[in-house]
């Protein structure tokens, strides 16, 4: 019996240590470059129409230090709708050939508000900065792409970014 009791405690030990997340800047603030200094996102939806996002409030969840809870509305050709939902961060490399470039990912999962266009946006989120504007709360390059699945059961492919991608496909997400 008390062998199954250590081999309980060994096993989940193990399990939960696999689910941790490992973010290495949990101890920092992102809230502000997520806000994009209160401007729009900007990208496109199936490659041909405009579709903008802006974060009203962006909050680093206390608990979960890697998750941040976001309230925002959408611009789709003229339509707005608000939304709420989360970002996770998941993980960091160094850029290659850059002593302080970093890229950061994570996955994001937001709700639009129940109306007639509604639906949920899920995701990876891509953030390439320096190491030292991380620590300072300065903007990178931040770009979201994911499918938005509308409650019609439709499904658009989006991006979104504070810079203009000149071809989204080559743009790497984990």
């Amino acid at each position: 019996m008390k062998s199954l009791f250590i081999l309980f405690i060994c096993v989940s030990t193990f399990l939960s240590a696999q689910v941790q997340n490992t973010f290495p800047y949990k101890n920092l603030d992102l809230s502000e470059q997520l806000l994009n200094k209160d401007t729009f996102y900007e990208g496109q939806a199936n490659k041909d129409k405009r579709y903008k996002v802006k974060f009203e409030s962006v909050k680093k969840d206390v608990q979960q230090p890697e998750r941040y809870l976001v309230v925002g509305v959408t611009d789709f050709e003229g339509t707005r709708q608000e939304f709420q939902g989360e970002i996770i961060f998941k993980e960091k490399f160094r850029v290659r050939d850059s002593v302080e470039g970093i890229l950061l990912f994570g996955d994001f999962n937001f709700k639009e508000k129940p109306e007639q266009l509604s639906g949920v946006f899920i995701g990876k989120i891509r953030v390439q900065t320096d190491e030292t504007l991380v620590k300072t709360n300065m903007a990178g390059n931040v770009t979201f792409k994911g499918d938005l699945k509308k409650e019609d059961g439709k499904t658009d492919q989006l991006w979104f970014g504070n810079f203009h991608h000149y071809d989204i496909d080559k743009v790497i997400f984990r």
